[in-house]
């Protein structure tokens, strides 16, 4: 039996990806979230150097832009720094700088007092000497930004892929359990053992309905095999005595000195047996193809089909022994159904009745229906059958004792139980006070 694996299982790749996925989707996130802050503070940022900028320069209307960044850079407040420089780079006010800017915005270094780079975010603008204003801002907030926020984000992302993997080898192993059990059942049930079942956990998940669904196909395969065990049964039983007759009257008339008269009267009824046979099989093979095969369905007005097979019979159901035949079919009464099997199952029906009934006893049929059901009812006065074998009687091969001499071989009502079956509905055998009453339900046609 294979072992399950979680590295290889598709719930683990399933869940790996999925993990995947959302560790990259924070991932995404936090940085989105990153650039947003940061852009935010170096706006803020840049906000303050031009607003700075422009009062510098409106002060300087009133007493040059040289001692306005001399008393601006002696009296530096926060982060902000000052830089004037002549047309030649030189430092005229100010802070000393490692290296002209070019104009405009840019990162640049000041000198601190201690003689090392002090990182700034300045604007450079030209004077009308030809000269350069820097006006600048330590970016302490950002840098603090960085130093914080990124190793906290590498932290928060190593730890989501970290349960990612934990996850993704949980979920698999817990998929994994819930798989095995069910492969192991199966292996079970290909050794041999057909009462192995799927085991349900009770949470009525996908594997508990997955399970149950496969319970219901278990269970259908083994009314299948012992049905086919039944049939097995059954035909050699019903085959082997009229086959051992059979040859046995050959035999006879071949070992004799026959006449030809003699010989053509053996050959007539073993034919006759023969056909008997056949119509055997042929009854075994209608009761497999309803079964087994699609049947095709289509609107069927139920009234007509059984008032045309009533008109049919009551003719011959009157001349035997003068039966008296009753019928009582409400019309339009639709179903969905098959008009041909329907018809055969009528047919079964007031066979059975006429064959196991004495001559005279009256036959009845009844068609009605209620907002769900149609419910089609064959009855008679016969002697009925005992309740302990109402249901026996559609299995396969089932004959009461007291049929056992006339003609058939108990599949006619078996072939009624099937095409029932097909159509969605019920059959049962009740009391008609005295004989039998069958009893048809088909669901019916929403008009």
């Amino acid at each position: 039996m294979p072992t399950f694996s979680a590295p290889s299982s598709t719930a683990f790749r399933f869940a790996a990806f999925y993990s995947l996925a959302f560790t990259v989707l924070i991932l995404a996130l936090g940085a989105a979230m990153y650039w947003a802050i940061r852009n935010e503070l170096r706006y803020d940022l840049d906000q303050r150097v031009v607003t700075e900028r422009g009062a510098m320069l409106r002060e300087a209307a009133g007493r040059g832009l040289s001692s306005v960044v001399v008393d601006r850079a002696a009296h530096e407040q926060g982060d902000m720094r000052y830089a004037l420089l002549d047309a030649n780079g030189g430092l005229i006010a100010g802070r000393a700088i490692v290296a002209p800017p070019a104009p405009g915005w840019s990162d640049m270094d000041f000198v601190k007092d201690n003689g090392r780079p002090d990182f700034t975010r300045a604007f450079a603008s030209r004077t009308a000497d030809g000269g350069l204003l820097i006006v600048g801002a330590d970016p302490e907030a950002l840098e603090n930004l960085d130093d914080r926020m990124i190793p906290l984000f590498a932290i928060a992302f190593g730890l989501i892929a970290a349960i990612g993997i934990v996850g993704a080898f949980l979920l698999s192993a817990a998929l994994g359990r819930r798989l095995d059990a069910i492969n192991r059942t199966a292996h079970a049930i290909i050794g041999g053992d057909l009462t192995q079942r799927m085991p349900l956990a009770g949470s009525g998940d996908e594997f508990d309905r997955l399970s149950a669904t496969l319970n219901l196909m278990l269970d259908r395969i083994a009314v299948l095999l012992d049905n086919l065990r039944q049939v097995s049964s059954d035909l050699a039983h019903d085959l082997r005595t009229p086959i051992a007759r059979l040859r046995q009257k050959l035999d006879l008339t071949l070992a004799a000195g026959r006449s030809q008269a003699e010989l053509r009267d053996a050959m007539t009824h073993a034919i006759e047996q023969t056909d008997d046979m056949l119509d055997l099989f042929t009854a075994i093979l209608g009761i497999a193809e309803v079964e087994a095969a699609p049947v095709r369905m289509k609107p069927l007005d139920l009234s007509a089909l059984i008032a045309d097979l009533a008109d049919s019979y009551q003719p011959s159901v009157e001349e035997d022994g003068g039966r008296r035949f009753d019928r009582a079919i409400a019309p339009d009464i639709e179903i969905e159904g098959n008009r041909e099997l329907v018809a055969q199952l009528m047919v079964n029906l007031i066979e059975n009745a006429l064959h196991h009934t004495p001559a005279g006893v009256p036959i009845s049929v009844a068609l009605t229906a209620d907002a769900a059901n149609a419910t089609l009812m064959v009855s008679d006065g016969g002697p009925g059958i005992p309740y302990a074998q109402r249901d026996n009687v559609f299995a396969r091969f089932t004959r009461l004792e007291r049929s056992r001499t006339t003609p058939g071989h108990g599949l006619g009502l078996s072939l009624v139980a099937a095409i029932t079956k097909v159509h969605g509905g019920t059959v049962r055998l009740d009391d008609n006070h005295p004989g039998v009453k069958a009893m048809v339900t088909f669901p019916v046609r929403p008009k």
